[in-house]
């Protein structure tokens, strides 16, 4: 039986979507990139017809599914006016913050029959959060990274004035994610996944002295406790197994290529 390719289009074109572009381009899996936009326009210049310069064109290229990898401000803006057409992932979860943009996703899908989808991203054990998310009585959630590695534009902080370990947020997890959007998608996907962003617990650490980027999960529940911590080396504000990540998430949702595959 003869399968179908899923043609992707991909929104922002840093670190994430390069190399989220060269899996897709490298591996057999019946998927197709059709479109590449980026708010910085440069970034295009070599691509030839695949660049799209102005994302109100993206339904001329008949993309079966858009992928976001660049600012929660894309979801906020184009969300709703993609899901109209096609299928959305978006790895900048900390849109979903913002109850306004999470209720017009949530329209958009039922009154198109798109669908939107949330990447598990740096969040190990999400299937675990999921499956008992009525049950949860807590979920809490631990960031270390070293300061010059966290966008604290939003919240008003110089990275560089921090000399020593320092808790840059501590409280509900809806509340970290306007102030570091760039950040902290892994608390937004594990509160969307469990229990809420208004009931998870976020706390972000810094410290110069740390070279590496730590997540932790905590979850408990009656007769059942949940315990997960990723530690990784971190590029600008992205972890090192982040595009991977992405790729994979991209792949379950649409590849058509053979083999046997997990989802």
């Amino acid at each position: 039986m003869a399968a179908t390719t899923t043609r992707v289009g991909l929104v922002g074109y840093g670190l994430i979507g390069q190399a989220v572009r060269d899996m897709i381009t490298s591996n057999d899996n019946g998927m197709e990139v059709v479109f590449i936009h980026d708010a910085d326009t440069s970034r295009l210049d070599d691509l030839g017809d695949l660049a799209l310069t102005d994302l109100a064109d993206f339904d001329s290229r008949g993309a079966d599914l858009v992928v976001e990898m660049a600012h929660p401000d894309v979801t906020r803006k184009w969300g709703t006016t993609i899901l109209e057409k096609t299928n959305y992932m978006f790895i900048s979860v900390t849109a979903l913050a913002d109850r306004e943009v999470e209720t017009g996703i949530e329209e958009a899908t039922a009154k198109y029959g798109t669908r939107a989808f949330v990447p598990h991203g740096g969040v190990v054990g999400m299937d675990a959060l999921l499956e008992n998310r009525d049950i949860w009585e807590s979920v809490d959630v631990v960031m270390k990274k070293p300061p010059k590695n966290v966008d604290c534009a939003a919240a008003g902080v110089d990275p560089d004035s921090i000399t020593e370990e320092t808790c840059l947020y501590d409280g509900p997890t809806r509340g970290i994610c306007p102030m570091f959007p760039r950040n902290v998608n892994t608390h937004a996907a594990i509160a969307y996944a469990g229990i809420g962003f208004d009931r998870t617990h976020s706390l972000l650490l810094v410290d110069p002295a740390w070279s590496d980027a730590t997540v932790a999960i905590h979850a408990k529940a009656p007769g059942v406790e949940l315990h997960v911590e990723r530690v990784e080396a971190i590029t600008g504000v992205t972890g090192a197994s982040t595009p991977a990540s992405i790729y994979n998430t991209v792949q379950m949702i649409g590849s058509t290529g053979p083999g046997i595959h997990l989802r």
